[in-house]
């Protein structure tokens, strides 16, 4: 067992093992409570995960758990030579006089097999490292996959009663109604946009929002725009001067740069093509130097590294996490876009990979607590429809997408299609949303500074700006 450790004993604790199984013999009933913390895997002695093997049979089996029973199914499977025989069954049974601690006792052997896997994992890790038969970024991205697997086999699952989830939902409750009356519509994250926060009362908690949209709609337009409502739309004065909330994107299209610039214009009311074209008058650059000096004091983390997979992305949003735990965590993570983020197996069908992106981004937004907007691509087939409207089963290359996700935003300009000198209205499609109405709104879009504002009817919109 030594695995290159210099021969050092693997940590393990025998006394717990032993108390676990001799709390199940003493108590039946405790196997359910120790099912959910340990696979038979879970033990150090070989003898050991053998006969708890047996004891999770003859549960299966819904036969009585006792010595007897035990001793007849580790005989019938000529494995009781194998765990000390009836001699060390009797001593497993005298190890604690009550079953009441085996919850306790399985908790030890838990901690003691994860640190054995991490043992095994980081010694595989070195090894692979010295070979160096892979690139640094797949040794880099299988070590996380280990630790990853690790971390979820270590998982524990959790029943309440009914009765503690009311008094939870209650407290949920609570907290929402204490607000005052101009935030009473919006329980989660405002986008500041009203029509979109009474619809969606705000941008929620452990759910992931899609984003979709043909190309060249505005989808990272829209996004960043919401970005910037939350860590400039912010109340310092009731939080000590500090700056919004902490908000990471993950742009997988375009550079740090150019999100930068976006931003500055947008904020600022300053036509991007000037900024392109570097025809600015001493008006614009002050503009844009006033909207520097107000996003500047914002949390807005540009993560721009290309071919980002799943594990990093989550990688990366945990640290942001524990980095700001203090002020309440990271309040949001935008990845743009969903179909370029990096499959784990290049190999699987295209589909597939789409499929597991999609859960992963379910997973971290749970994991953390806060919401996560995932941009997406929707195929070819509205531009077919006479109203070119895009809907839920043309998200491309994967239905898991729609079903995963919690909120379905789908962006449409009815103006790129009708014809029309005027170009001034998104509409936004909510096509799902799980856990309220679905409906439609209408923001205005400034295009000379890729802004979306709530919608006022009578601003219209020329190809030189407004």
């Amino acid at each position: 067992m030594s695995d290159g450790l210099n021969e050092r004993a693997l940590p393990h604790n025998l006394e717990a093992e032993k108390g676990v199984l001799g709390g199940i013999l003493r108590d039946p009933d405790e196997l359910p409570t120790v099912q959910q913390l340990l696979r038979p895997d879970n033990f150090y002695l070989d003898a050991h995960q053998k006969i708890y093997a047996a004891i999770l049979e003859l549960a299966n089996e819904n036969l009585p758990i006792d010595l007897v029973m035990l001793h007849e199914r580790l005989k019938r499977n000529k494995q009781l030579e194998d765990v000390g025989g009836a001699l060390y069954l009797t001593e497993l049974w005298e190890a604690v006089p009550t079953g009441a601690n085996a919850e306790y006792h399985a908790r030890i052997v838990r901690d003691a097999a994860m640190v054995r896997s991490l043992i095994h994992a980081g010694t595989e890790i070195l090894r692979e490292a010295y070979e160096r038969t892979q690139s640094a970024d797949e040794l880099v991205a299988q070590a996380e996959r280990r630790i990853m697997d690790i971390a979820r086999a270590g998982l524990i699952g959790e029943t309440k009663t009914l009765s503690e989830a009311i008094h939870e939902a209650f407290a949920r409750i609570d907290a929402r109604t204490g607000r005052d009356s101009s935030q009473l519509a919006v329980s989660g994250l405002p986008t500041g946009y009203v029509d979109l926060d009474n619809l969606l009362a705000g941008l929620q908690n452990s759910e992931l929002i899609v984003i979709a949209a043909r190309p060249s709609v505005g989808k990272t337009a829209f996004a960043l725009n919401i970005v910037r409502n939350v860590i400039t739309n912010y109340d310092a004065a009731t939080h000590g001067g500090e700056a919004g909330p902490p908000v990471l994107f993950v742009s997988l299209e375009m550079t740090r740069i150019e999100l930068a610039e976006r931003l500055l214009c947008c904020q600022a009311r300053v036509d991007s093509h000037k900024v392109r074209k570097g025809t600015l008058h001493a008006e614009d650059i002050q503009k844009l130097m006033d909207a520097g000096d107000v996003l500047r004091r914002a949390k807005l983390y540009l993560d721009d590294t290309p071919s980002r997979s799943m594990m990093q992305i989550a990688a990366l949003a945990r640290r942001l996490m524990k980095k700001h735990e203090k002020e309440g965590g990271l309040r949001l993570v935008v990845i743009d876009y969903l179909q370029l983020i990096e499959p784990e197996n290049r190999r699987d069908p295209r589909q597939e990979q789409v499929a597991q992106i999609s859960r992963r981004l379910k997973f971290l937004a749970r994991e953390l607590g806060i919401p996560v907007v995932a941009l997406a691509q929707v195929n070819r087939a509205s531009e077919e429809r006479q109203d070119h409207k895009p809907r839920l089963a043309d998200l491309r290359e994967s239905g898991s997408i729609e079903q995963d996700a919690d909120t379905v935003l789908i962006l449409h300009r009815p103006g790129r299609y009708e014809g029309s000198q005027e170009d001034n209205i998104l509409e936004v499609i909510v096509a799902k949303q799980r856990n309220g109405p679905t409906g439609e709104i209408t923001l205005t879009y400034l295009k000379p500074y890729n802004r979306y504002e709530n919608y006022i009817a009578d601003i219209s919109y020329s190809g030189d700006g407004l």
